[in-house]
Protein backbone atom coordinates (compact mmCIF):
# COMPACT_ATOMS: atom_id res chain seq x y z
CA UNK A 1 0.00 0.00 0.00
CA UNK A 2 2.90 2.42 0.54
CA UNK A 3 4.44 1.61 -2.54
CA UNK A 4 0.96 2.77 -3.67
CA UNK A 5 1.29 5.84 -2.50
CA UNK A 6 4.72 6.52 -4.20
CA UNK A 7 6.91 6.69 -1.54
CA UNK A 8 10.00 5.66 -1.54
CA UNK A 9 12.08 2.66 0.07
CA UNK A 10 13.37 4.84 2.93
CA UNK A 11 9.84 6.74 3.48
CA UNK A 12 8.03 3.29 3.52
CA UNK A 13 10.63 1.69 6.40
CA UNK A 14 10.15 4.91 8.59
CA UNK A 15 6.33 4.37 8.15
CA UNK A 16 6.60 0.62 9.25
CA UNK A 17 8.74 1.64 11.90
CA UNK A 18 6.21 4.29 13.50
CA UNK A 19 3.35 1.93 13.09
CA UNK A 20 4.56 -0.76 15.05
CA UNK A 21 5.97 1.87 18.18
CA UNK A 22 2.79 3.45 18.06
CA UNK A 23 0.82 0.51 17.67
CA UNK A 24 1.85 -2.46 18.10
CA UNK A 25 4.51 -2.47 21.36
CA UNK A 26 1.14 -0.47 23.09
CA UNK A 27 -1.31 -3.51 22.44
CA UNK A 28 1.19 -5.67 23.53
CA UNK A 29 2.40 -3.95 26.59
CA UNK A 30 -1.45 -3.61 27.39
CA UNK A 31 -1.96 -7.31 26.91
CA UNK A 32 0.72 -8.15 29.12
CA UNK A 33 -0.22 -5.71 32.65
CA UNK A 34 -3.79 -7.41 31.77
CA UNK A 35 -2.04 -10.80 32.06
CA UNK A 36 0.08 -10.03 35.28
CA UNK A 37 -3.48 -8.18 36.99
CA UNK A 38 -5.28 -11.42 36.28
CA UNK A 39 -2.25 -13.58 37.43
CA UNK A 40 -2.33 -11.42 40.99
CA UNK A 41 -6.14 -11.64 40.68
CA UNK A 42 -6.41 -15.67 40.54
CA UNK A 43 -3.57 -15.53 43.35
CA UNK A 44 -5.33 -13.06 45.39
CA UNK A 45 -8.63 -15.50 45.24
CA UNK A 46 -6.47 -18.59 46.21
CA UNK A 47 -4.98 -17.45 48.92
CA UNK A 48 -8.64 -15.84 50.32
CA UNK A 49 -10.12 -19.02 49.64
CA UNK A 50 -7.35 -21.54 51.21
CA UNK A 51 -7.90 -18.60 54.22
CA UNK A 52 -11.11 -19.61 54.81
CA UNK A 53 -10.97 -23.60 54.32
CA UNK A 54 -8.31 -23.19 56.84
CA UNK A 55 -10.28 -20.60 60.03
CA UNK A 56 -13.63 -22.46 59.21
CA UNK A 57 -16.74 -21.89 61.49
CA UNK A 58 -19.07 -23.68 63.68
CA UNK A 59 -22.38 -25.40 61.31
CA UNK A 60 -25.52 -26.33 63.20
CA UNK A 61 -27.52 -27.42 60.91
CA UNK A 62 -30.74 -28.26 62.54
CA UNK A 63 -30.60 -25.19 64.22
CA UNK A 64 -33.89 -22.90 64.34
CA UNK A 65 -32.60 -19.70 64.27
CA UNK A 66 -29.25 -18.31 66.17
CA UNK A 67 -27.20 -15.23 67.67
CA UNK A 68 -24.40 -14.02 68.65
CA UNK A 69 -23.23 -14.17 72.51
CA UNK A 70 -22.64 -10.56 74.30
CA UNK A 71 -18.81 -10.82 75.42
CA UNK A 72 -16.04 -10.51 73.30
CA UNK A 73 -13.76 -13.70 72.77
CA UNK A 74 -10.22 -13.52 72.09
CA UNK A 75 -10.44 -12.69 68.79
CA UNK A 76 -12.71 -9.87 69.10
CA UNK A 77 -15.33 -11.48 67.67
CA UNK A 78 -18.52 -13.02 69.45
CA UNK A 79 -19.10 -16.86 69.99
CA UNK A 80 -22.58 -18.11 68.14
CA UNK A 81 -25.41 -19.64 70.33
CA UNK A 82 -27.80 -22.14 68.19
CA UNK A 83 -31.45 -22.45 69.63
CA UNK A 84 -32.73 -25.44 68.56
CA UNK A 85 -37.03 -25.75 69.19
CA UNK A 86 -37.53 -28.98 71.10
CA UNK A 87 -40.25 -30.76 69.99
CA UNK A 88 -41.51 -34.68 69.74
CA UNK A 89 -38.87 -34.67 66.83
CA UNK A 90 -36.24 -33.15 67.39
CA UNK A 91 -34.61 -32.99 70.87
CA UNK A 92 -31.04 -32.39 70.60
CA UNK A 93 -28.72 -30.44 69.02
CA UNK A 94 -25.82 -30.67 66.51
CA UNK A 95 -22.64 -28.94 65.44
CA UNK A 96 -20.22 -29.43 62.86
CA UNK A 97 -16.91 -27.65 61.39
CA UNK A 98 -14.65 -28.02 58.27
CA UNK A 99 -10.75 -27.67 57.18
CA UNK A 100 -8.95 -27.61 53.78
CA UNK A 101 -6.29 -29.91 55.64
CA UNK A 102 -6.29 -32.90 57.90
CA UNK A 103 -6.13 -32.40 61.33
CA UNK A 104 -6.51 -33.25 64.69
CA UNK A 105 -10.13 -31.97 66.63
CA UNK A 106 -10.33 -32.23 70.15
CA UNK A 107 -14.27 -31.73 71.71
CA UNK A 108 -14.38 -30.28 74.85
CA UNK A 109 -18.10 -29.32 76.61
CA UNK A 110 -18.79 -26.68 79.35
CA UNK A 111 -19.18 -28.24 83.03
CA UNK A 112 -21.59 -25.78 84.75
CA UNK A 113 -20.41 -26.83 88.27
CA UNK A 114 -16.64 -26.09 87.86
CA UNK A 115 -17.40 -23.74 85.04
CA UNK A 116 -14.70 -24.91 82.52
CA UNK A 117 -14.72 -26.97 79.42
CA UNK A 118 -13.93 -30.80 79.68
CA UNK A 119 -12.15 -32.71 76.87
CA UNK A 120 -14.70 -35.91 75.89
CA UNK A 121 -13.89 -36.79 72.17
CA UNK A 122 -11.04 -36.99 69.92
CA UNK A 123 -10.44 -37.00 66.08
CA UNK A 124 -7.30 -37.57 63.99
CA UNK A 125 -6.49 -37.08 60.64
CA UNK A 126 -9.81 -35.49 59.69
CA UNK A 127 -10.74 -32.71 57.23
CA UNK A 128 -14.76 -32.38 58.93
CA UNK A 129 -16.08 -33.21 62.41
CA UNK A 130 -19.57 -33.41 63.65
CA UNK A 131 -21.79 -34.38 66.20
CA UNK A 132 -25.19 -34.93 66.74
CA UNK A 133 -27.44 -35.30 69.78
CA UNK A 134 -26.14 -32.69 71.53
CA UNK A 135 -27.24 -31.41 75.04
CA UNK A 136 -27.56 -28.04 76.10
CA UNK A 137 -24.74 -26.25 76.66
CA UNK A 138 -21.56 -24.68 75.73
CA UNK A 139 -19.13 -26.43 73.25
CA UNK A 140 -15.41 -25.60 72.60
CA UNK A 141 -13.56 -27.63 69.57
CA UNK A 142 -9.44 -27.22 68.93
CA UNK A 143 -8.00 -27.67 65.42
CA UNK A 144 -4.45 -28.95 65.45
CA UNK A 145 -2.47 -29.46 62.01
CA UNK A 146 -1.23 -32.52 61.01
CA UNK A 147 2.03 -33.57 62.99
CA UNK A 148 2.09 -30.35 65.25
CA UNK A 149 1.33 -30.62 69.05
CA UNK A 150 -0.19 -27.30 69.67
CA UNK A 151 -3.60 -25.95 68.76
CA UNK A 152 -3.56 -23.51 65.86
CA UNK A 153 -6.93 -22.25 66.69
CA UNK A 154 -9.65 -22.99 68.82
CA UNK A 155 -14.13 -22.37 68.52
CA UNK A 156 -16.66 -21.68 70.82
CA UNK A 157 -20.58 -22.32 70.56
CA UNK A 158 -23.42 -22.25 72.95
CA UNK A 159 -26.51 -24.31 72.54
CA UNK A 160 -29.87 -23.45 73.83
CA UNK A 161 -32.53 -26.01 73.99
CA UNK A 162 -35.83 -23.97 73.85
CA UNK A 163 -38.45 -26.03 75.16
CA UNK A 164 -42.27 -25.81 74.42
CA UNK A 165 -44.20 -23.73 77.28
CA UNK A 166 -47.58 -24.50 78.76
CA UNK A 167 -50.49 -22.83 77.18
CA UNK A 168 -53.85 -23.34 77.18
CA UNK A 169 -57.47 -21.47 76.62
CA UNK A 170 -59.99 -21.02 79.31
CA UNK A 171 -63.55 -20.47 78.56
CA UNK A 172 -65.46 -17.83 79.94
CA UNK A 173 -66.58 -18.40 83.56
CA UNK A 174 -70.48 -17.14 82.23
CA UNK A 175 -70.88 -19.84 80.26
CA UNK A 176 -73.94 -21.22 78.84
CA UNK A 177 -73.52 -25.28 78.88
CA UNK A 178 -74.99 -26.10 75.79
CA UNK A 179 -75.25 -23.10 74.12
CA UNK A 180 -71.21 -21.00 74.61
CA UNK A 181 -71.29 -17.40 76.14
CA UNK A 182 -74.37 -15.53 77.54
CA UNK A 183 -72.90 -11.96 76.97
CA UNK A 184 -74.94 -10.17 73.49
CA UNK A 185 -72.31 -8.26 72.74
CA UNK A 186 -68.84 -9.28 72.99
CA UNK A 187 -67.06 -12.81 74.34
CA UNK A 188 -64.05 -13.21 76.94
CA UNK A 189 -61.31 -15.81 76.36
CA UNK A 190 -58.98 -16.38 79.13
CA UNK A 191 -55.57 -17.79 78.82
CA UNK A 192 -53.83 -19.95 81.75
CA UNK A 193 -51.49 -19.51 82.91
CA UNK A 194 -49.62 -16.73 80.93
CA UNK A 195 -47.07 -18.23 78.65
CA UNK A 196 -43.40 -18.34 80.29
CA UNK A 197 -40.85 -19.54 77.54
CA UNK A 198 -37.36 -20.88 79.01
CA UNK A 199 -34.41 -18.74 79.13
CA UNK A 200 -30.71 -19.55 78.35
CA UNK A 201 -27.68 -19.26 80.84
CA UNK A 202 -24.56 -19.27 79.61
CA UNK A 203 -20.92 -17.48 80.43
CA UNK A 204 -17.58 -15.81 79.02
CA UNK A 205 -15.19 -19.01 79.22
CA UNK A 206 -12.40 -16.93 80.45
CA UNK A 207 -14.00 -14.48 83.01
CA UNK A 208 -16.74 -16.99 83.70
CA UNK A 209 -19.12 -13.48 83.67
CA UNK A 210 -22.98 -14.91 83.97
CA UNK A 211 -24.69 -13.84 80.73
CA UNK A 212 -28.79 -14.54 79.87
CA UNK A 213 -30.51 -15.04 76.74
CA UNK A 214 -33.78 -14.36 77.26
CA UNK A 215 -36.94 -15.41 76.00
CA UNK A 216 -40.41 -13.82 75.36
CA UNK A 217 -43.47 -14.14 74.13
CA UNK A 218 -43.38 -11.83 70.87
CA UNK A 219 -47.17 -12.41 69.23
CA UNK A 220 -51.06 -13.62 70.66
CA UNK A 221 -52.88 -14.19 67.26
CA UNK A 222 -56.27 -15.32 66.76
CA UNK A 223 -58.22 -17.27 63.92
CA UNK A 224 -61.43 -17.88 62.94
CA UNK A 225 -62.65 -20.57 60.93
CA UNK A 226 -62.30 -19.76 57.07
CA UNK A 227 -60.98 -16.50 58.52
CA UNK A 228 -57.76 -14.81 58.28
CA UNK A 229 -54.87 -15.05 61.62
CA UNK A 230 -55.01 -11.58 63.30
CA UNK A 231 -52.71 -10.24 65.98
CA UNK A 232 -54.26 -9.62 69.44
CA UNK A 233 -53.46 -8.26 72.66
CA UNK A 234 -54.76 -9.68 75.95
CA UNK A 235 -55.11 -7.86 78.65
CA UNK A 236 -53.15 -8.76 81.90
CA UNK A 237 -55.41 -9.58 85.39
CA UNK A 238 -55.08 -11.35 88.26
CA UNK A 239 -51.94 -13.42 86.86
CA UNK A 240 -54.15 -14.68 83.64
CA UNK A 241 -54.76 -13.20 80.24
CA UNK A 242 -58.22 -11.94 78.98
CA UNK A 243 -59.00 -11.24 75.58
CA UNK A 244 -62.40 -9.56 75.25
CA UNK A 245 -63.88 -9.88 71.25
CA UNK A 246 -66.15 -7.62 70.55
CA UNK A 247 -67.64 -9.07 67.44
CA UNK A 248 -68.66 -12.53 68.14
CA UNK A 249 -69.80 -14.97 65.14
CA UNK A 250 -73.57 -15.71 64.91
CA UNK A 251 -72.59 -19.17 64.12
CA UNK A 252 -70.67 -21.73 65.96
CA UNK A 253 -67.47 -21.05 65.43
CA UNK A 254 -64.07 -22.86 66.05
CA UNK A 255 -61.27 -20.34 66.91
CA UNK A 256 -57.22 -21.03 67.40
CA UNK A 257 -55.24 -19.14 69.38
CA UNK A 258 -51.78 -19.03 68.18
CA UNK A 259 -48.71 -17.72 71.20
CA UNK A 260 -45.11 -17.12 69.52
CA UNK A 261 -41.95 -16.77 71.05
CA UNK A 262 -38.65 -14.78 70.44
CA UNK A 263 -37.23 -17.91 68.56
CA UNK A 264 -39.72 -19.08 66.72
CA UNK A 265 -41.94 -21.64 69.28
CA UNK A 266 -45.63 -21.38 67.98
CA UNK A 267 -48.21 -23.09 70.75
CA UNK A 268 -51.73 -23.38 69.65
CA UNK A 269 -55.25 -23.82 71.31
CA UNK A 270 -58.35 -23.82 70.17
CA UNK A 271 -62.20 -23.83 71.28
CA UNK A 272 -65.42 -23.70 70.31
CA UNK A 273 -67.87 -21.03 70.26
CA UNK A 274 -71.40 -21.66 70.55
CA UNK A 275 -73.54 -18.60 69.21
CA UNK A 276 -76.21 -17.84 71.24
CA UNK A 277 -76.73 -14.54 68.73
CA UNK A 278 -79.77 -14.70 66.09
CA UNK A 279 -79.35 -14.81 62.40
CA UNK A 280 -81.21 -14.32 59.44
CA UNK A 281 -81.38 -14.04 55.99
CA UNK A 282 -83.04 -11.67 53.35
CA UNK A 283 -83.00 -11.73 49.97
CA UNK A 284 -82.80 -9.21 47.21
CA UNK A 285 -86.40 -8.09 46.88
CA UNK A 286 -88.34 -8.60 43.75
CA UNK A 287 -90.99 -6.38 42.71
CA UNK A 288 -92.13 -5.79 38.87
CA UNK A 289 -91.67 -1.58 38.98
CA UNK A 290 -91.48 1.36 40.99
CA UNK A 291 -94.97 2.22 40.18
CA UNK A 292 -97.48 2.69 43.11
CA UNK A 293 -98.73 0.00 43.90
CA UNK A 294 -95.79 -1.91 44.42
CA UNK A 295 -95.96 -5.56 45.36
CA UNK A 296 -92.71 -6.56 47.11
CA UNK A 297 -91.19 -10.26 47.52
CA UNK A 298 -88.75 -10.86 50.45
CA UNK A 299 -86.88 -13.97 50.57
CA UNK A 300 -86.58 -15.31 54.58
CA UNK A 301 -83.81 -18.03 55.31
CA UNK A 302 -84.32 -18.68 59.18
CA UNK A 303 -83.86 -22.39 58.86
CA UNK A 304 -81.25 -23.98 61.36
CA UNK A 305 -81.80 -20.91 63.20
CA UNK A 306 -84.70 -21.57 65.03
CA UNK A 307 -83.61 -23.05 68.06
CA UNK A 308 -82.01 -19.76 68.80
CA UNK A 309 -84.21 -17.36 67.42
CA UNK A 310 -87.58 -16.35 69.48
CA UNK A 311 -89.30 -13.27 67.58
CA UNK A 312 -89.12 -11.71 64.03
CA UNK A 313 -89.99 -8.50 63.30
CA UNK A 314 -90.50 -7.13 60.10
CA UNK A 315 -90.45 -3.04 59.83
CA UNK A 316 -91.69 -2.18 56.30
CA UNK A 317 -91.01 1.48 57.27
CA UNK A 318 -94.19 2.39 55.65
CA UNK A 319 -97.79 3.10 57.39
CA UNK A 320 -100.91 2.00 55.00
CA UNK A 321 -103.75 -0.49 54.92
CA UNK A 322 -101.47 -3.18 55.59
CA UNK A 323 -99.54 -1.55 58.83
CA UNK A 324 -96.16 -0.95 59.17
CA UNK A 325 -94.69 -3.94 60.85
CA UNK A 326 -95.40 -8.28 60.91
CA UNK A 327 -94.76 -10.09 63.88
CA UNK A 328 -93.52 -13.68 64.05
CA UNK A 329 -92.25 -16.05 67.21
CA UNK A 330 -91.09 -19.13 67.58
CA UNK A 331 -94.57 -20.67 67.02
CA UNK A 332 -95.36 -19.21 64.14
CA UNK A 333 -91.89 -18.96 61.68
CA UNK A 334 -91.75 -16.47 58.60
CA UNK A 335 -92.63 -18.67 55.27
CA UNK A 336 -90.06 -18.09 52.79
CA UNK A 337 -91.28 -15.84 50.80
CA UNK A 338 -93.18 -12.66 52.70
CA UNK A 339 -94.97 -10.42 50.82
CA UNK A 340 -95.84 -6.74 51.21
CA UNK A 341 -97.30 -3.61 48.89
CA UNK A 342 -96.01 -0.18 48.92
CA UNK A 343 -98.95 2.12 48.07
CA UNK A 344 -97.69 5.66 48.65
CA UNK A 345 -94.81 7.51 46.42
CA UNK A 346 -92.16 8.93 48.93
CA UNK A 347 -89.17 10.69 48.44
CA UNK A 348 -86.74 8.93 49.99
CA UNK A 349 -86.43 4.88 49.82
CA UNK A 350 -88.27 2.64 51.69
CA UNK A 351 -86.15 0.70 54.24
CA UNK A 352 -86.94 -3.02 55.00
CA UNK A 353 -85.10 -3.95 57.90
CA UNK A 354 -85.71 -7.25 59.80
CA UNK A 355 -85.01 -7.37 64.12
CA UNK A 356 -84.42 -11.17 65.02
CA UNK A 357 -84.42 -11.86 68.94
CA UNK A 358 -82.75 -14.99 70.60
CA UNK A 359 -83.86 -16.76 73.60
CA UNK A 360 -81.26 -14.81 75.54
CA UNK A 361 -82.56 -11.61 74.50
CA UNK A 362 -79.79 -11.49 72.01
CA UNK A 363 -80.77 -8.91 68.96
CA UNK A 364 -79.66 -8.86 65.29
CA UNK A 365 -81.12 -6.36 63.11
CA UNK A 366 -80.36 -6.84 59.33
CA UNK A 367 -78.90 -4.46 56.69
CA UNK A 368 -82.15 -2.21 54.98
CA UNK A 369 -83.33 -3.82 52.06
CA UNK A 370 -84.52 -0.72 49.78
CA UNK A 371 -87.90 -0.23 48.05
CA UNK A 372 -88.12 2.57 45.89
CA UNK A 373 -91.86 3.95 44.80
CA UNK A 374 -91.69 6.98 42.30
CA UNK A 375 -93.85 9.92 42.55
CA UNK A 376 -97.02 10.09 39.96
CA UNK A 377 -96.57 11.53 36.21
CA UNK A 378 -97.81 11.05 33.42
CA UNK A 379 -96.68 11.21 29.85
CA UNK A 380 -98.52 11.32 26.72
CA UNK A 381 -96.58 10.66 23.27
CA UNK A 382 -97.71 12.54 19.88
CA UNK A 383 -97.91 9.54 17.31
CA UNK A 384 -98.73 5.60 17.09
CA UNK A 385 -98.76 3.68 14.17
CA UNK A 386 -101.72 0.57 14.77
CA UNK A 387 -100.47 -1.49 11.76
CA UNK A 388 -99.57 -4.57 13.95
CA UNK A 389 -95.95 -4.80 13.52
CA UNK A 390 -95.16 -4.61 17.21
CA UNK A 391 -94.27 -1.78 17.33
CA UNK A 392 -95.96 1.42 18.94
CA UNK A 393 -99.43 -0.42 18.10
CA UNK A 394 -101.13 0.83 21.00
CA UNK A 395 -101.81 4.44 22.08
CA UNK A 396 -100.69 4.33 25.85
CA UNK A 397 -99.09 7.23 28.06
CA UNK A 398 -96.66 6.39 30.27
CA UNK A 399 -98.76 6.64 33.57
CA UNK A 400 -96.52 6.38 36.85
CA UNK A 401 -97.75 5.44 40.32
CA UNK A 402 -101.78 6.84 39.24
CA UNK A 403 -104.64 4.97 41.64
CA UNK A 404 -107.43 6.42 39.18
CA UNK A 405 -107.05 7.08 35.23
CA UNK A 406 -109.92 8.08 32.25
CA UNK A 407 -109.40 9.15 29.31
CA UNK A 408 -111.78 10.46 26.27
CA UNK A 409 -110.11 10.15 22.88
CA UNK A 410 -112.24 12.34 19.99
CA UNK A 411 -111.63 13.43 16.10
CA UNK A 412 -111.48 16.45 14.60
CA UNK A 413 -114.72 16.91 14.31
CA UNK A 414 -115.64 16.22 18.13
CA UNK A 415 -116.88 12.50 17.35
CA UNK A 416 -115.46 10.21 19.96
CA UNK A 417 -114.07 7.31 19.07
CA UNK A 418 -112.73 5.92 22.43
CA UNK A 419 -113.15 5.82 26.61
CA UNK A 420 -111.45 3.84 29.40
CA UNK A 421 -111.58 4.10 33.00
CA UNK A 422 -109.40 2.19 35.27
CA UNK A 423 -107.74 1.74 38.94
CA UNK A 424 -104.70 0.23 37.55
CA UNK A 425 -103.34 0.53 34.14
CA UNK A 426 -100.98 -2.65 34.46
CA UNK A 427 -104.02 -4.29 33.22
CA UNK A 428 -104.95 -1.51 30.44
CA UNK A 429 -102.89 -2.57 27.24
CA UNK A 430 -103.94 0.73 25.75
CA UNK A 431 -106.17 2.12 22.43
CA UNK A 432 -105.45 0.17 19.11
CA UNK A 433 -106.69 2.22 16.73
CA UNK A 434 -110.40 0.67 16.74
CA UNK A 435 -113.60 2.86 16.72
CA UNK A 436 -115.07 1.62 20.07
CA UNK A 437 -118.43 0.21 19.51
CA UNK A 438 -117.96 -0.81 15.90
CA UNK A 439 -114.31 -2.39 15.74
CA UNK A 440 -113.60 -0.59 12.48
CA UNK A 441 -109.86 0.97 12.26
CA UNK A 442 -110.05 4.55 12.73
CA UNK A 443 -108.72 6.56 9.55
CA UNK A 444 -105.34 8.40 9.68
CA UNK A 445 -105.10 11.85 11.13
CA UNK A 446 -105.43 13.71 13.91
CA UNK A 447 -106.72 12.88 16.75
CA UNK A 448 -107.26 14.80 20.43
CA UNK A 449 -107.34 13.32 23.65
CA UNK A 450 -108.74 14.44 27.57
CA UNK A 451 -107.31 12.66 30.21
CA UNK A 452 -108.48 12.77 34.19
CA UNK A 453 -105.94 10.89 36.64
CA UNK A 454 -105.51 10.69 40.12
CA UNK A 455 -101.46 9.74 42.34
CA UNK A 456 -101.21 6.97 45.14
CA UNK A 457 -99.66 10.63 46.69
CA UNK A 458 -103.00 11.96 47.54
CA UNK A 459 -104.94 10.67 50.35
CA UNK A 460 -107.60 8.01 49.48
CA UNK A 461 -110.61 9.25 51.33
CA UNK A 462 -110.98 12.62 49.73
CA UNK A 463 -110.92 11.01 46.21
CA UNK A 464 -109.38 13.84 44.29
CA UNK A 465 -109.15 14.00 40.43
CA UNK A 466 -106.65 15.65 38.24
CA UNK A 467 -106.63 17.60 35.38
CA UNK A 468 -108.01 17.42 32.75
CA UNK A 469 -105.25 17.21 30.64
CA UNK A 470 -105.75 17.67 26.85
CA UNK A 471 -103.70 17.21 23.68
CA UNK A 472 -103.65 15.76 20.42
CA UNK A 473 -101.31 12.85 18.42
CA UNK A 474 -101.51 11.60 14.72
CA UNK A 475 -102.59 8.04 13.86
CA UNK A 476 -100.18 6.49 11.12
CA UNK A 477 -100.78 3.09 9.30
Amino acid sequence: MLQLLGLNLKMQRYCYFMIIKNVFLPFLFLMKTKYILFRWFCAGMLACCSVLQVTGQFIARYANCDTVTSYINAKGTRDPIFIFNQTPAMKKGDLSLQQSELCTFKWYRFNDNDKKFELFDEVTDAMETSKNDLEEGGYKLTVTDRGETTPRDSFVAWLFMNPEFEFSLVKNVDEVPEFGFKNCYYTDFQISPIPNPSSFTYYNPVSLVQYILSNDIVKYTMQSENGEEIQIRPDKQDNNLYLRDYNPPRKDTQFTFRVYDKFGIVMNDRILYRTILPDVTIGEPDFPDESAPVPVKFSCNPSGLSILNREYVWRFDSRNKNGDSIVYNSDRLPPDIIEYTYYTPKTESYQVRVKVTSWWGCTYVTEPKLITVKPPSLEVANVFTPNNDGNNDYFKPAAVSLRRFEIWIYTRTGKRVYYYRGNDLRDWIGWDGRIENSGKEAAEGVYYYVIKAAGWDEPPTRNPQAGPYSGSFHLYR
